[in-house]
């Protein structure tokens, strides 16, 4: 009767325990690597925004010194 425990339960045991820090680990990596995703999207639209400024500020420049 035991032996049919440790044959059932004790590898779902093992794969669970193996399993779930795995999990996590997996977790956080996707979120470190979504953020720095994030991180370069921001970058990228500040550095957009910024050459819109640029040109328009070269626009208005122009149109004054008319």
């Amino acid at each position: 009767m035991f032996e049919s425990v440790f044959y059932t339960v004790a590898p779902m045991l093992v794969v669970g325990a193996v399993a779930v820090p795995v999990a996590l680990v997996l977790s956080v990596c996707a979120g470190v690597h979504k953020y720095a995703e994030w991180r370069e999207y921001k970058a990228a639209r500040a550095a957009e925004a910024e050459a819109d400024f640029e040109a328009g500020a070269a626009v208005g420049a122009v149109d004054t010194a008319e």
